[in-house]
């Protein structure tokens, strides 16, 4: 019994880990900071 609290455990562990990591990556603000310096580059090629 003591190896399935184990298990419920390390698992509820992985579970709040990857739910971390889809919030922090999918976040707008970090959108926008990965795509903002694709876009000032295709601004820069316009003006020319």
């Amino acid at each position: 019994m003591g190896t399935d609290v184990a298990y419920l455990i390390f698992g509820g562990t992985l579970c709040v880990a990857l739910l971390a990591i889809g919030v922090f990556y999918f976040r707008r603000h970090r959108k926008e900071q990965v795509e903002g310096p694709k876009y000032r580059m295709l601004e820069d090629d316009d003006r020319r």
